[in-house]
């Protein structure tokens, strides 16, 4: 009589991404904090630049600079708090990386046109504020979003990867009579 046994052993490294849901400690990153501090000021700003009419002396881009910079990032900041991103494929610290750097050109546009008609109002002057600081909101973002992204070019350059190991062991028994 001949019993084989076999024994296997998988042993994973890598772990899926973490489950879609409420993640409350993200507001408490920095990235979190950045991301609620440019929706607030992105809601000033498009207060300030709306209460008086100035569309057509730039205004208009100011507002849309304003608003679209509300949407993406509260719509950004959904998605890392319901911890959606891992889930979507793509580069993500490149992602944000450039549309933190086209944000940052768009507001410093703004803040040019705020600036030459801040004289017309006292509203649009309070916009030029509110702009400048959101712009320096933006670029520190900006700046932490470029060496994250720094950092993880550095892991994938260094050979980091997900391994699986496989171990299979067979015994074999024979009955001695």
């Amino acid at each position: 009589m001949q019993t084989a046994y076999e024994h296997t052993t998988e042993s994973h490294v890598s772990s899926g991404p973490p489950p879609i849901g409420p993640q409350p400690e993200y507001v408490k990153t920095r990235n979190g904090l950045f991301k609620i501090a440019e929706v607030i000021l992105c809601i000033l700003v498009l207060i300030c630049s709306s209460s008086v009419y100035w569309a057509h002396l730039g205004g208009g881009w100011v507002q849309f600079v304003a608003a679209s910079g509300f949407l993406t990032t509260a719509i950004l900041f959904l998605l890392f708090f319901l911890n959606i991103v891992p889930r979507i494929p793509g580069s993500w610290t490149l992602i944000e990386f450039m549309y933190y750097c086209i944000y940052c050109l768009m507001f410093i546009i703004a803040a040019i046109v705020c600036s030459v008609r801040a004289h017309l109002h006292d509203a649009i002057a309070a916009a030029t504020f509110f702009v400048f600081v959101t712009l320096i909101v933006y670029g520190i973002d900006t700046y932490f979003q470029y060496r994250e992204w720094q950092a993880t070019q550095h892991s994938h350059t260094t050979g980091q990867s997900n391994t699986t190991t496989t171990t299979t062991t067979t015994y074999e028994t024979k009955a001695q009579y």
